[in-house]
């Protein structure tokens, strides 16, 4: 099926924002930080009919390789497929956030979220192709000291819109098999684009740029491990930390109903 124009016009706005944004922050007087970090998750596609299909993914995240605690995410969702490469999905997720790394937020967050998405996909001759498009709702608070006791208490929710966007393609590595099965170069990028809070504006927040191998477990199982370059900015204190994270992700896509 052809796209939508609209849809054909917008990675390009939106890859062109992945290089304006990192060139307005490099002309400010922001500070930098570089660090190391490890990212674990999964990811489960369980069709439960012919179109539609349980979604659930989770990650595990820690900064200095493992050594320190970041963030837990845990994102269950539905899928429908509306037609042979076009899917939308939509859920809930709740993320556990620490305090880490050298520009530490001042407490521990917990965050409720609700998110939709509809994924685009095709092939470019040897490469698969796809642009996800999600849209998340998110109440955050932070878990404030309580004087004299070792306890928290939650802290205001504020809410804000945010937008993501990731294209990502994908390819057999010529003849490497495992099991028989071919082993898959991929590099994915991902922006996300705060739309409001405090003061409901749109920035930049957030790119993950990233390149690995897919590695094939079984007929329906893979592990992908690879390298993501993430840039986090933070705005409302002119800084932003640059992490180099070793990604480890096992991906399951269950049988058809």
């Amino acid at each position: 099926m052809s796209l939508n124009p609209l849809f054909r016009r917008l990675p390009a706005l939106i890859a062109a924002a992945v290089f304006v944004a990192p060139a307005i922050g490099q002309a400010q007087p922001w500070i930098t930080r570089h660090q190391d970090a490890l990212w674990v998750g999964t990811f489960v596609e369980q069709p439960i009919s012919k179109r539609t299909a349980l979604w659930f993914d989770g990650s595990w995240r820690r900064m200095d390789l493992g050594e320190e605690p970041q963030q837990l995410l845990l994102r269950p969702g539905v899928q429908l497929t509306l037609t042979p490469g076009v899917r939308v999905a939509a859920g809930y997720a709740w993320i556990a956030t620490q305090p880490y790394g050298s520009l530490p937020i001042a407490n521990p967050t917990r965050e409720h979220r609700t998110w939709q998405q509809i994924t685009l996909s095709h092939k470019a001759g040897q490469f698969a192709v796809s642009h996800r498009y999600r849209l998340e709702q998110r109440w955050t608070y932070p878990l404030l000291s309580v004087a004299g006791s070792d306890e928290r208490d939650e802290g205001p929710t504020t809410y804000q819109n945010r937008l993501r966007y990731m294209p990502r393609v994908q390819a057999n590595l010529g003849s490497a098999k495992l099991h028989g099965r071919p082993l898959i170069g991929f590099a994915w990028d991902e922006l996300l684009m705060p739309l409001g809070g405090p003061n409901q504006s749109f920035t930049i927040g957030q790119n993950r740029a990233t390149a690995g191998i897919g590695i094939p477990l079984s007929a329906r199982a893979r592990t992908e491990v690879g390298y993501m370059n993430l840039y986090n900015a933070f705005a409302a204190r002119r800084a932003n930390e640059v992490n180099h994270t070793l990604w480890v992700s096992w991906h399951y896509t269950g049988a058809a109903k």
